[in-house]
């Protein structure tokens, strides 16, 4: 199967994400996205974590104590799948998960654990065989995603909050 974006298998709202991806093989997307994210966490380093763009939006540590609980997530989804889990996928409601996490955020814990959470996907995706890949379930809402897509939301998922880390936040990537 190609890896156009258009044949892989995810519900509607992830397009966007993997817009964000990239068009290269999942395995060299994810080598990309290491370096990337490295360079990104460096540059963040700087950042006052306590900052809000506007009142009632998320702190900078806020956010990236969501890309790591999203990232787990979808690593999660894309184990069961690819172990050929045949329960349905289920959603989770991120607000929720925000105002349930831990506030008293330590700036170098979030930077380690985004970066070994990342670390980790890759070598879970590099550990599947190419037919894992193509496997799929259905989500609580009845809708299909494939092993393949979650591993383009997850890449294009952190594309995404740092372009909201710049737009938003003022954060200057070097990229």
């Amino acid at each position: 199967m190609s890896n156009s974006h258009g044949q892989l298998q995810h519900p509607p709202f992830f397009q966007g994400y993997v817009n964000l991806s990239g068009s290269a093989e999942l395995s060299d997307l994810f080598i990309l996205s290491l370096s990337e994210l490295e360079e990104d966490l460096n540059t963040l380093k700087d950042a006052n974590f306590n900052y809000a763009y506007e009142d009632g939006k998320w702190t900078i540590a806020q956010l990236l104590q969501h890309c790591i609980d999203t990232e787990m997530i979808f690593a999660f989804r894309a184990l069961c799948i690819a172990r050929n889990d045949k329960r349905h996928v289920r959603s989770f409601d991120e607000n929720e998960y925000a105002q349930a996490s831990f506030k008293n955020y330590i700036k170098d814990n979030l930077l380690d654990a985004m970066l070994t959470v990342r670390k980790a996907s890759l070598l879970m995706f590099n550990s599947f065989n190419p037919e894992w890949l193509e496997r799929s379930a259905l989500t609580d809402l009845n809708q299909s995603i494939s092993v393949r897509a979650l591993g383009h939301i997850m890449i294009g998922h952190w594309r995404h909050h740092k372009n909201v880390l710049t737009n938003r936040y003022g954060v200057k990537f070097s990229q």
